[in-house]
């Protein structure tokens, strides 16, 4: 399948892919320019290889940790354990420190607590303080004054027309993006976006009112923990019901096999199919209870007939003028809850959902989908398990739709020394299970799916890092591509050795086996980065893929510079690449503006070329431009030269 990025959606279409985030780190110092952790960055890339997830989402969580980082030594156990970048151990071990030492006060002192080596308290520190911050600011009459801020982020892209090419519509895409905060508990945001072809502005719109941590007694027990009106999104368990979001599962992290729910969020991605459309709201009730409650009514792209819709386009481009008339044209409801209780050792939740569309089902049926047909309401629910013994974590869930069919997933994650951790996870997904709005792990639905995976990862002296996985998965149904029960094998190596002087080597070698699909995939990456906090930055990969009998390959070469004003930054890339075959095509993670990344795909054969400036004279304004261009050795019609232009104003 050959996929199209166009400003936050993806879209079928020859060529090349683009799976783009928004990710805004532009508090702080004059001009912040912090990366992505890289195991997010080698995440994100793997998703795109495996043709799933959702990085703008997943971005804008790590942007939202940079405006409201974690307080490591207030944080309780529950906090600590739903933060993505602390595994098992570490958790267990920052609470024994802290009760033997009391609070952790600098990164050099938490570099000293078991299991945080260098490499890891340098990834953490863009995400996490010492509650230091928060220690000030109240007036002396013991009343705290509200903080309002406020962001607003335009974006556009121009790109080189061919001769004889012409848009009906807009020339280039606009993106405008708006958030107001009262405080740590109030916020208000809209997001307004037009695509290139598109008429008129907005094409597409969000919005949210939220509130979160708003006491509902003086004593504090109930608690309204997070409450949504306009956009929002669900993540509840490990998945098997409701998760409309990003997800950490492809980490080569063991820990990262469990699953942390957050349940009722506000919705800021461009998306236009991953959310829901009403209000929700999670109160926290005295005895370790939790309950959740959510309505939407939202619209959905979809061609209609009469009383059937026949297509669901999901890509959100309205370029055509069929595009535009199936814009909104189907409706659906969905109302649910969950309800939760926890203590120090164990978590027990259920959820429930029902959905329905205001039209019957009248695509076409074929081999690969002809049990996954309803009208009318249809529903899920599910039971979530989550045991955490010191470091050991035992989680799973299952779940039932309305006509009775399962599906179970469940694993453990276990450290065993501090330097090394493992992970095992099993799941079970009937061929007749429909969960519309499910997002568990899988490797293409959750349904019609029998798998088990492996991990490890060991964190040895010196800072370096090998980790491991392999995962087995049956398909006993006929599924898209193949008429028969199938199977998949695929495994991975990796390997990062940080050396003194903020110098790092990273190599990783892949592969996968379809007996289905008869496809046979292997990748070697190598790569090489230094990055410090100012001055010149280097980095550089050589990649290679062979995909049954076909060969693919891709060098880069980068160099930046940083100035310790941090006022401006400047970034140049080149490449080659060469991938005659689809299947040896390569996904390679790019520089963009501060405040987006990209993950485009290399396939053909050709040269690339990029610059990035950022700049930031004041603390108000920001301004970043991109120019790149691609050139296509066998097929100059394919051809790509296009500029970017981003302003941010944090007031």
């Amino acid at each position: 399948m050959l996929c199209r990025r166009n400003e936050g959606k993806t879209a079928i279409k020859s060529g090349a892919a683009l799976l783009g985030a928004a990710f805004l780190l532009l508090s702080g110092s004059p001009l912040e320019a912090q990366e992505l952790p890289g195991g997010i960055v080698r995440l994100i890339e793997t998703q795109c290889e495996d043709g799933g997830g959702d990085p703008e989402a997943l971005a804008e969580y790590f942007m939202d940790l940079t405006e409201r980082p974690l307080d490591l030594n207030a944080a309780d156990r529950e906090a600590l354990e739903a933060f993505p970048l602390l595994t098992p151990f570490m958790v267990v071990s920052l609470l024994e420190y802290r009760r033997e030492f009391g609070p952790v006060t600098s990164a050099a002192e938490l570099s000293l607590v078991d299991g945080f080596d260098a490499a890891a308290v340098q990834e953490l520190l863009p995400f996490v303080t010492f509650g230091t911050s928060g220690s000030g600011g109240a007036p002396a009459n013991g009343r705290k004054r509200i903080r309002w801020s406020n962001k607003l982020i335009l974006r556009s892209k121009y790109e080189m027309k061919r001769e004889g090419e012409h848009t009906s519509g807009l020339a280039a895409p606009v993106y405008v993006r708006y958030r107001t905060e009262a405080g740590d508990r109030f916020a208000a945001g809209t997001t307004l976006e037009t695509d290139q072809g598109e008429r008129g502005f907005p094409d597409f719109y969000s919005f949210y009112l939220s509130a979160e941590d708003v006491p509902l007694s003086g004593d504090g027990r109930w608690c309204l923990e997070s409450a949504v009106v306009g956009d929002f999104s669900l993540r509840f368990g490990q998945g098997l019901v409701l998760w409309n979001s990003f997800s950490m599962s492809g980490l080569s992290v063991p820990s990262s096999a469990v699953r942390r729910e957050v349940g009722v969020r506000a919705y800021t991605s461009s998306d236009e199919n991953r959310y829901f459309h009403g209000a929700a709201l999670t109160v926290s009730l005295p005895a370790g209870f939790r309950t959740s409650l959510f309505y939407s009514n939202n619209g959905q792209d979809a061609r209609v007939e009469g009383e059937y819709f026949t297509t669901k386009p999901e890509d959100g481009i309205h370029d055509t003028d069929a595009l535009r008339e199936a814009r909104d044209a189907l409706r659906e409801e969905v109302l649910g809850a969950n309800v939760s209780w926890r203590n120090d050792f164990l978590k027990l939740g259920v959820t429930a959902a029902a959905y329905r569309y205001d039209r019957l089902d009248g695509r076409r049926t074929s081999y690969y989908n002809e049990h996954l047909r309803y009208d009318g309401w249809w529903g899920n629910a599910s039971l979530d398990w989550l045991l955490s013994l010191r470091g050991l974590r035992v989680f799973g869930e299952a779940a039932l739709d309305r006509r009775g069919a399962c599906a179970v997933l469940a694993g453990a994650v276990h450290p065993f020394p501090s330097s090394l951790e493992a992970s095992v996870m099993f799941r079970y997904y009937s061929p007749r299970y429909i969960a519309t709005h499910a997002g568990a792990y899988c490797r293409s639905n959750v349904n019609n799916e029998h798998g088990v995976s492996v991990s490890l990862r060991w964190s040895g002296r010196r800072d370096a890092v090998l980790a491991a996985s392999v995962e087995y998965t049956y398909f006993p149904f006929a599924r898209f591509g193949v008429r028969n029960p199938s199977s998949s094998l695929r495994a991975s190596v990796e390997w990062e050795q940080t050396l003194s002087g903020g110098h790092v080597l990273y190599s990783r070698l892949s592969g996968t086996y379809d007996d289905g699909r008869n496809t046979r995939l292997l990748r070697l990456r190598l790569g090489y980065g230094y990055a410090p906090e100012t001055g010149f930055e280097a980095a550089a990969r050589a990649e290679g893929s062979y995909a049954g009998g076909a060969a693919g390959g891709l060098v880069y070469l980068e160099g930046g510079f940083r100035p310790a004003s941090g006022k401006w930054r400047i970034s140049l890339r080149s490449t080659l690449f060469c991938a005659q075959v689809w299947d040896a095509r390569i996904y390679c993670y790019e520089r963009d503006m501060p405040g987006t990344f990209s993950v485009p795909v290399y396939y053909g054969k050709g040269t690339g070329l990029y610059a990035v400036i950022a700049y930031r004279p004041v603390r108000w304004f920001s301004m970043s431009f991109k120019c790149s261009a691609r050139k296509y050795f066998d097929d100059p019609d394919k051809d790509v030269l296009y500029v970017r232009l981003q302003l941010t104003l944090p007031f």
